[in-house]
């Protein structure tokens, strides 16, 4: 009788060892959702059909019908050892995502013209990983030149520099403000100091970059930013810290 039990023991035991590293990601990538289903092949990788017609993705050459590179996943679906490319995808944007903004985390790319955008949205994907799951979803774009993503508005470079801004005084909101287009966005900080007076002030770095690009003899002029009142660094310290007063700003 015990030699009975321990035997089911040990099958159980194998069982569950078994199904352990049957549910493991292959070669570590994060498991397929099935809530995901792509039109094509991820960035990178080339299409081809299997034995069985199902169709199949390589990120290297593809030879006598083969897949030549280093992965391969099927597009829809899974082949034994093969994965699903929805898993590479979510390990691929896992990484990428790291240039989102922390209000918008969620990275993606899609296809326009041949060329591949790429962005960030604040929520979850459509279910072909290239989107936003909702239009109406703050997103914002990574553009592939960085004078671009500093001229845009809408570049996740720019959200990035707004979410990073400290907020401050009394009634403290946070906008990006272009005054040209082409130049430079501002992060601008706008608040009430505490004689109830609203204040207007731009970070350092987002001025400094937008002088750099329309005056770019601005310190000529004797313009500081460590020390000009229209940087919201010194504002700060000005208006709600006090820790600088009036003979250490310029106006």
């Amino acid at each position: 009788m015990m030699i009975e039990i321990y035997g089911l023991l040990g099958i159980i035991i194998i069982s569950i060892i078994l199904l352990y590293y049957y549910n493991k990601d292959e070669e570590g990538f994060t498991t397929a959702d099935p809530a995901f289903r792509l039109q094509g092949c991820p960035s990178g990788y080339s299409s081809f059909y299997d034995t069985d017609g199902s169709t199949m993705c390589c990120d290297g050459e593809i030879i006598a019908n083969a897949c030549n590179g280093n992965k391969q996943c099927m597009l829809n679906g899974t082949s034994g050892s093969i994965p699903n490319c929805t898993a590479f995808v979510m390990e691929d944007y896992k990484h990428k995502g790291e240039q989102c903004p922390p209000s918008m985390t969620s990275y993606y790319e899609h296809m326009i013209n041949k060329k591949i955008v790429k962005g960030c949205t604040a929520g979850p994907l459509n279910n072909t990983m290239d989107g936003p799951a909702n239009t109406s979803q703050p997103k914002c774009t990574i553009y592939t030149a960085l004078d671009t993503n500093i001229q845009s508005v809408d570049s996740c470079y720019n959200q990035k520099e707004l979410d990073n801004a400290e907020c401050f005084g009394k009634d403290c909101t946070k906008s990006l403000t272009q005054t040209k287009e082409k130049t430079p966005v501002l992060v601008t900080i706008t608040f009430t100091d505490s004689t109830g007076i609203q204040r207007t002030a731009h970070t350092r770095a987002s001025m400094q970059r937008y002088l750099d690009a329309t005056k770019p003899n601005w310190k000529d002029s004797g313009m500081d930013l460590s020390k000009n009142i229209a940087i919201a660094e010194v504002a700060k310290a000005f208006y709600v810290d006090r820790t600088l007063s009036q003979g250490d700003v310029q106006n």
